[in-house]
C-alpha cells in the first residue's frame, strides 16, 4: 500500500484481530464515507450546497491508490447521487481492495470462509502505530493532523469511538472521550464538506439499524 488513506486506516480500526468487523456491523458505509471523505480533501469530488448535498466529480485523474481509484470510478458512474445513496452503494464497498492492500503489506492475512472472507492480524504494529497517533492526537494539539482528527470523528459519529479505544485510553469515560472528540479543531477548506459526509454517514446507518429493527 502506497499511503495509509483514511479509508485504509479506518478498515484496520473497525477489524478486530480475527479478521471480522470490530464493534460495528455497517463497516462498508464507514469505508465509503471516509473515501468520500479523502477525495473531497484531494479535490476529486466535491458537494453541491443543498440541504442534501450531491457528489460530483470533479477530476477523474487516477491517484495511484488502489481503494481512492476504485472509489473514484464508482462515484464517476454514481456522479450527482446524493451522499446517503453513495455511501449505501454496492460499487463503493472498498472491504475487498484495502484488504488487499493491508495483507500485501504484511499487516493482516486473507482467510477465505465458506462465506465470507476475513482478514486477521499478519503484523500488529502498523495499528498499534496507528493507536498511539490518535492518543497523541487527542492531547497534543502539536501533534494532531486534520486525517487524526477525521479518523476520531468518524469513530465518534458511529458510536464506537470508546469501544475501539479504550484500552488504548484506560480510564477516561466514553462521555470524556466523545466531549475531547467534539473540541478538536483542526482547519480546513473542507471542513463544512467533511461534516456534511459524516453526518450523512451516521444517518445511513441510523435508519439502516431503525429498518432492522422494526
Amino acid at each position: 500500500m502506497t499511503t495509509s488513506t483514511i479509508p485504509a486506516e479506518l478498515f484496520l480500526l473497525l477489524t478486530n484481530d480475527a479478521g471480522r468487523q470490530d464493534s460495528t456491523q455497517f463497516r462498508k458505509q464507514a469505508l465509503a464515507a471516509a473515501a468520500v471523505v479523502e477525495l473531497t480533501l484531494r479535490e476529486k469530488v466535491s458537494l453541491d450546497e443543498g440541504r442534501n448535498p450531491h457528489v460530483e466529480v470533479v477530476d477523474t485523474a487516477s491517484l495511484d491508490i488502489a481503494e481512492l481509484d476504485q472509489a473514484l470510478g464508482a462515484l464517476t458512474e454514481l456522479d450527482g447521487k446524493r451522499i446517503k445513496s453513495v455511501i449505501g452503494h454496492r460499487w463503493m464497498d472498498l472491504t475487498e481492495v484495502i484488504g488487499v492492500g493491508w495483507a500485501a503489506a504484511g499487516a493482516i492475512e486473507r482467510k477465505d470462509g465458506w462465506f465470507l472472507t476475513s482478514w486477521p492480524t499478519q503484523d500488529s504494529s502498523t495499528e498499534e502505530e496507528l493507536r498511539t497517533r490518535l492518543v497523541a492526537a487527542l492531547t497534543d494539539p502539536a501533534r494532531r493532523s486534520l486525517q487524526d482528527a477525521i479518523l476520531l470523528e468518524m469513530l465518534r459519529a458511529l458510536k464506537i469511538a470508546h469501544r475501539i479505544l479504550k484500552n488504548d485510553i484506560p480510564g477516561v469515560s466514553r462521555r470524556e472521550l466523545d466531549r475531547t472528540i467534539t473540541e478538536l479543531h483542526v482547519d480546513s477548506p473542507a471542513t463544512a464538506a467533511v461534516r456534511q459526509i459524516i453526518d450523512d454517514m451516521a444517518a445511513v446507518i441510523t435508519a439502516t439499524q431503525g429498518t432492522a429493527a422494526s
